[in-house]
């Protein structure tokens, strides 16, 4: 059997990616310092932790900078809600291709023991015990040891836990009673979220176009469809999203 080379290009087809490689050289252990980031994470984080260009993404949530992720946050009202939330994180591992990217795994447990104000929607507490599924969570650092880029929240086994395959922060709503279909490429979540967004009031699933940083240049905002970076390549624009 001859072995051959793999001629396959390590650059990112996507530009996001790409651009987050840097120099490739961290002057810092950058496991230890995801480490030391995770096990310091509570309710009242350290802002400067991050980059001034910091990015949020998860599966339907996002591109949403700091501010804006911190005023979702405390609208949700989830520390009064959640006063025990336990969360076991395990396998931090390196990007091979990103030296400044760390993937770690997270299990979420939880008891509903206060009510949920949302936004001033009231979920009386149920005393329901929350099992959420492993997710994976990601950070990219920047050469300056800043994190830039943050993914939450993607599930690895939609069938463990009682959260019908919710995770993290959605997991935390689904026990209280807020169970939102929300899932990428949902259309009519998609739609809900920009009429919340155009009445106001209930914090933001992404930010505003002129407040996401300019490296972001996906177009995909919340639950959309993600991009189709051959498109990109074919001479469709990109860089400026939907609006909302």
């Amino acid at each position: 059997m001859t072995s051959q080379t793999s001629t396959t290009s390590k650059v990112s087809k996507s530009p996001l990616f790409e651009y987050l490689k840097f120099d490739g050289k961290p002057t810092f252990d950058v496991i230890a310092k995801t480490e030391e980031y995770v096990n310091a994470q509570s309710w009242e984080i350290d802002e400067n932790t991050y980059d001034k260009d910091y990015v949020l993404r998860g599966p339907v949530i996002g591109p949403i900078n700091r501010k804006d992720l911190r005023g979702s946050q405390t609208g949700l009202g989830l520390k009064e809600a959640f006063p025990d939330v336990n969360i076991d994180t395990f396998g931090y591992t390196i990007d091979p291709e990103n030296p400044y990217r760390c993937f770690y795994f997270q299990r979420w447990r939880a008891t509903h023991s206060g009510d949920l104000d949302a936004y001033g929607d009231i979920f009386p507490a149920t005393g329901i015990e929350m099992e959420a599924p492993v997710s994976v969570f990601s950070v990219v650092w920047t050469p300056e040891g800043k994190i830039i880029y943050e993914q939450v929240g993607a599930v690895v086994d939609r069938f463990e836990g009682n959260t019908q395959g919710k995770a993290a922060v959605f997991g935390l709503l689904h026990t209280a009673g807020l169970k939102l279909s929300a899932n990428p490429g949902d259309a009519v979540f998609g739609a809900i979220q920009r009429i919340g967004h155009f009445l106001g009031g209930r914090g933001r699933s992404w930010s505003k176009e002129e407040d996401i940083p300019k490296w972001w240049v996906s177009n995909s905002r919340g639950a959309d469809d993600t991009d189709d970076w051959d498109e990109v390549k074919n001479g469709v624009s990109y860089g400026k999203g939907p609006g909302l």
